[in-house]
């Protein structure tokens, strides 16, 4: 992403920003945004092995202070953006990131529907700015990967069509909002994820429509 112009945001567990600071400050300085990963359900400093969207409001918060406090810890700055493991959250979730100071989330995945992992959302989400900022990812809901997820614009996924439908999509909607998780080794030559980062990379380079953004870069226009 970096050869080809782009700026990614790292969404950072406190267990990453323990674990690898080194590495994700010389990101930094080459321009990527270092923004905070809290996923209870996985993390070992939270002892309450539960997705964000099951927790209470109490619990809510400790998990985003605690992750917060260990990121701020080792990486000696306090994040601005946020996102949950799963994209599990609720509008309590939102409430609660803009109580705690983060300018943008990109937390809410459109047409999802898992309710064990606390990742319930409307076919249809918006941009919010209240004033934080809100940035859905960019999906389909009329297209359900597994555990009735809705196909999202991920390399992980999908084929070089439909990742061009999903931009051609989120263009439509006024964002495309790409993501990726380091679950998967992108750097392999197996299997569709190279293919597919490389058709994703080319149809965003090739689109006068878009201007790439660090999430807490975004500004939406009214």
């Amino acid at each position: 992403m970096l050869a080809a112009g782009f700026l990614p945001t790292i969404f950072v567990s406190p267990e990453s920003a323990r674990a690898h600071a080194p590495m994700l400050e010389e990101f930094q300085q080459r321009g990527c945004e270092l923004g905070l990963l809290v996923s209870p359900s996985q993390s070992s400093i939270f002892p309450t092995k539960k997705p964000m969207g099951i927790l209470s409001n109490g619990d809510q918060r400790i998990a985003i202070t605690q992750a917060r406090d260990v990121f701020t810890q080792f990486l000696y700055r306090s994040p601005k953006s946020i996102r949950t493991g799963f994209y599990s959250g609720n509008n309590q979730t939102l409430e609660l990131c803009q109580m705690l100071g983060f300018t943008h989330t990109s937390i809410t995945l459109p047409g999802a529907l898992l309710n064990r992992l606390g990742t319930v959302w409307p076919n249809e989400v918006a941009i919010k700015r209240n004033p934080m900022i809100e940035i859905p990812i960019t999906s389909n809901p009329n297209e359900k990967l597994f555990n009735r997820f809705p196909l999202y614009l991920s390399p992980e996924f999908g084929t070089t069509s439909s990742l061009e439908s999903l931009v051609a999509q989120g263009i439509h909607n006024g964002h495309v909002c790409v993501t990726g998780s380091n679950a998967n080794d992108y750097s392999s030559s197996n299997g569709n994820i190279q293919t597919n980062c490389d058709a994703l990379i080319e149809t965003l380079i090739q689109s006068d429509l878009l201007r790439s953004y660090r999430i807490s870069d975004y500004m939406p226009t009214p």
